[in-house]
């Protein structure tokens, strides 16, 4: 008996241990492949997002930026999962979306049931009495979910702070050309300054801006100075210097 045991103990670890991450399998890229934790042994954090636009926005004002994302429709994975990943990946932080997408069969209702039978049934001393749930009641192979987890890296501190993004010719954005602020890093050179999210930078030092690297460039030149940004909101064109 005692060598069965160890054999579906050693049968049991070893599954877990080959199985396959989903999370891992459905991993795709976004942006710079080299991004990652500045911090060598990372504990990736991971948290319940509820609007990923906002949430993204809120995440890249936070000084993170986005390493790639997992989405995927399948039976219900732990979050753990999420977070062993991440920490594969060098993420200081991962958000996780899940929603069932299809009704529930016998096994969730016996489930169910038998937790509400729990919580009303007493026995002759007035407790709880207790309810067997097998293992195979717990799972629900039918069971669906649609799941979406973005994976993100802390940024080192900024030059300038903001996130921006160019509009390709033929697109009415690009109009007035210059480069959109998606969002701005908390208390970054850009925050203080009083850029905002939405603002269209059109130059820097008098230099037109068509392109994020033409920007990073014109910063990086004059890191340490002063540079005169020339941005547009609401149709009113301003300019400000900034120390970089």
């Amino acid at each position: 008996m005692k060598s069965i045991l160890t054999f579906f103990a050693l049968f049991f670890i070893l599954s877990n241990v080959f199985a396959e991450n989903l999370f891992k399998k459905n991993y795709q890229i976004q942006g710079d492949k080299n991004l990652k934790s500045q911090i060598t042994s990372v504990e990736t954090e991971i948290y319940r997002g509820w609007d990923k636009d906002t949430d993204n926005i809120t995440m890249l004002e936070e000084g993170y930026d986005l390493m790639g994302f997992s989405s995927y429709v399948g039976v219900y994975t732990p979050p753990a999962e999420a977070v062993d990943f991440g920490k594969q990946i060098g993420a200081d932080a991962a958000l996780i979306y899940d929603r069932q997408i299809n009704e529930a069969n016998r096994a969730t209702v016996i489930k169910k049931a038998r937790e509400n039978y729990k919580k009303k049934k007493l026995d002759s001393e007035g407790k709880i009495e207790e309810i067997v749930i097998q293992e195979e009641d717990l799972v629900d192979p039918n069971v669906k979910y649609d799941f979406y987890v973005s994976f993100w890296a802390k940024l080192p501190k900024p030059l300038f702070g903001t996130h921006l993004i160019s509009f390709k010719e033929g697109d009415e954005r690009n109009k007035d050309g210059g480069l959109f602020v998606v969002a701005v890093i908390k208390e970054s050179a850009a925050f203080n300054a009083g850029i905002q999210r939405k603002d269209l930078i059109l130059k820097i030092n008098n230099i037109e801006l068509s392109e994020p690297s033409d920007f990073i460039k014109e910063l990086v030149a004059n890191k340490g100075k002063e540079v005169e940004i020339e941005f547009k909101r609401n149709e009113e064109t301003k300019k400000i210097k900034v120390q970089i």
